[in-house]
C-alpha cells in the first residue's frame, strides 16, 4: 500500500513539475522576431554580404558556427567569416531560394533557440544544386534585439560524399 501511495505521489509531482513547461504560452513576438532573424541570416548569405552576416551574430568572442563533420568548428568572429567564405565558393550569389519544411523557436527571458529543417536550391554556374539542411540556433537578446550565439547545420546525406577514413 505504502509503494502504490508513493508511486502515485511522484507521480502527481511530476505531474505538478512538468504542467508549466507542457502548458501553451502566448505568443509575445519572440516566435515572429527569431524568424526574422533567421530570414535576415539567410538574405545576407544569400547575398555572400559577410559584414550583414556577421550582423546577426552575438558581439561576444565565443560565438559558435558548427557544421556536418570534423573540422567544421568554427569559433569566434574571424573563424567564421572564413567559413561563410568558404561557403559562397559553393553557390552563385543571389541564387539561393529556401522552403521551410519545419520550424520550432523556444524562449526564456534573454534567451532564444530555434530548430529548422529547409530544402535550399542554388545555382553555382549554371548548373542547378539542392540540398536539405537542418539548423540550429541559439540566441541572446542584446540591446533588445535577437543575435546568433551558436548556430549548427548539418547537411542531409552529406555521409554518403564523405568515406570514413581508415586508420
Amino acid at each position: 500500500m505504502a509503494l502504490k501511495r508513493n508511486l502515485m505521489l511522484s507521480l502527481f509531482l511530476c505531474i505538478t513539475l512538468a504542467s508549466p513547461c507542457l502548458a501553451k504560452q502566448k505568443n509575445t513576438g519572440v516566435d515572429a522576431d527569431v524568424k526574422s532573424l533567421v530570414e535576415l541570416h539567410n538574405k545576407a548569405f544569400n547575398a555572400q554580404d559577410l559584414k550583414g552576416i556577421m550582423e546577426t551574430y552575438a558581439p561576444v568572442p565565443e560565438i559558435v558556427l558548427m557544421g556536418t563533420g570534423p573540422g567544421e568548428t568554427y569559433l569566434g568572429e574571424e573563424a567564421i567569416g572564413s567559413a561563410y567564405n568558404q561557403f559562397f565558393t559553393k553557390f552563385d550569389a543571389n541564387t539561393l531560394d529556401f522552403k521551410y519544411d519545419w520550424i520550432a523557436i523556444g524562449s526564456s527571458g534573454d534567451m532564444a533557440w530555434f530548430a529548422v529543417t529547409t530544402h535550399i536550391e542554388s545555382t553555382l554556374k549554371n548548373q542547378k544544386k539542392e540540398r536539405e539542411f537542418n539548423m540550429t540556433g541559439t540566441l541572446m537578446k542584446v540591446r533588445g534585439k535577437w543575435k546568433i550565439v551558436s548556430m549548427h547545420f548539418s547537411r542531409l546525406g552529406v555521409e554518403e560524399s564523405h568515406p570514413e577514413q581508415s586508420g
